[in-house]
């Protein structure tokens, strides 16, 4: 009988054994509340920082009771740019020619007016010489062909002053001209308009005293 007690001593101890929790745990679970506690209060001051910063960056424009964000200014945008210097290509150079309008503009109109007269006046001697023989000399003609046809009248007087007249316009256009050769040479139609006039005259008068 003491056997048998003793055995179902062994068997069953009279105090049961309890497990205690693993001291390991306790810090760990500990450990990993106050982390997730810490994050959260790091995310939640990241969001009033964050909150903060744009509001920080909200200015109020002039009229309105909104807040509108404002650009923050970087190095960049605060740097001048760099100015790039550009290479202009020199223009060209048009000579640009002004007629002169000084004394010099006067006095060359007071030789055209006289080499226009003295153009027109070679002219009407020619005619009037050129008359005289034919009327007194009836086997002649008119060396001009041109002028063959109105030497038998008075339109003859009328005829030789259209040559005189296209180169009164012709000088007065080489007088206002850009061209400087043309400038200086502008009385040459009118003196030798004048000059074979005046010479035709002479060998008329010549014919008629030969007669």
């Amino acid at each position: 009988m003491f056997l048998a007690a003793a055995a179902l001593v062994l068997q069953f101890p009279l105090f049961p054994s309890v497990q205690a929790p693993a001291k390991a745990d306790a810090p760990v679970k500990v450990s990993q509340s106050a982390a997730d506690s810490a994050g959260t209060k790091q995310a939640a001051d990241n969001k009033i920082l964050t909150a903060d910063a744009r509001l920080g960056a909200a200015a109020y424009a002039p009229g309105s009771l909104a807040p509108e964000p404002v650009v923050p200014v970087t190095p960049a945008m605060a740097a001048p740019a760099p100015v790039t210097p550009v290479s202009a290509a020199p223009l060209p150079i048009v000579p640009v020619y002004a007629p002169m309008r000084d004394g010099s503009e006067r006095w060359r109109r007071t030789e055209w007016l006289a080499l226009s007269l003295a153009a027109h006046g070679t002219a009407t001697f020619d005619a009037w010489s050129t008359r005289r023989v034919l009327s007194s000399m009836p086997n002649t003609v008119e060396a001009n062909p041109m002028l063959r046809p109105f030497a038998g009248n008075a339109s003859m007087y009328a005829a030789v002053q259209v040559a005189p007249t296209v180169l009164d316009f012709v000088s007065r256009k080489m007088m206002n001209s850009r061209h400087a050769w043309m400038r200086h040479t502008w009385w040459l139609p009118q003196a030798a308009s004048a000059v074979v006039s005046f010479s035709s005259g002479m060998h008329n008068l010549g014919v008629y005293n030969a007669r």
